[in-house]
């Protein structure tokens, strides 16, 4: 009897050690199932901002090549030639403007800022910002010139010296066509704009 109850004792452990053999498989198979649903989950995310990241770089390229495209169709900025054109326009007293250009600003959509003084030598200089504004307004390239504020000052000399700043329309004619150097294969002529 010693002898059966030595099996039974060594079939009851080897019924606990496999038991418990089989549940550590479990645990193990099913904490391997939780990380395989964890790096499908985190796959899945990955897979999604991936896919956002390439929707914004398609969004940020078709934008990009809108405005090239807006850049083209508006044509080739020289603002070389409406420099030559505000200084042809400039009264001259004797062959010597009646204003000198401090600095010029121009925007894409044809507005023109100046920022300007009136020489030493003028014996008016009241008269000379009625006479630029005049000037402006009948030009055939611009309009709306308009003269928001003077600032009166003296020179060295004791000379009255006005400052002040003239904003414009600029109207491009339409002798302003230029070939775009980037387009000459094709033939594409783009309208100046200023």
């Amino acid at each position: 009897m010693k002898r059966f109850s030595t099996l039974m004792i060594l079939g009851i452990f080897a019924l606990v050690a496999f038991g418990g053999y089989n549940l550590y498989l479990s645990w193990q198979k099913s904490s391997f199932s939780d990380e395989v649903l964890q790096a499908d989950a985190f796959i899945a995310d990955y897979g999604k901002q991936i896919l956002e990241y390439e929707n914004k770089q398609v969004l940020e390229s078709i934008n990009a090549k809108k405005t090239i495209n807006e850049i083209k169709s508006d044509g080739i900025i020289e603002w070389s030639n409406v420099i030559k054109k505000i200084r042809a326009t400039v009264p001259k007293v004797d062959g010597i403007p009646i204003i000198t250009v401090l600095s010029y600003s121009g925007s894409s959509n044809d507005e023109i800022s100046m920022n300007v003084k009136t020489t030493e030598t003028s014996e008016n200089p009241y008269f000379d910002v009625a006479d630029l504004i005049k000037s402006f307004n009948s030009s055939v390239y611009f309009m709306d010139a308009f003269v928001p504020s003077i600032s009166n000052g003296v020179d060295e000399k004791g000379n009255q010296v006005l400052t002040f700043l003239i904003s414009m329309k600029y109207l491009p004619d339409s002798g302003d066509i230029v070939l775009d150097e980037a387009n000459s294969a094709g033939g594409i002529f783009n309208k100046v704009s200023r």
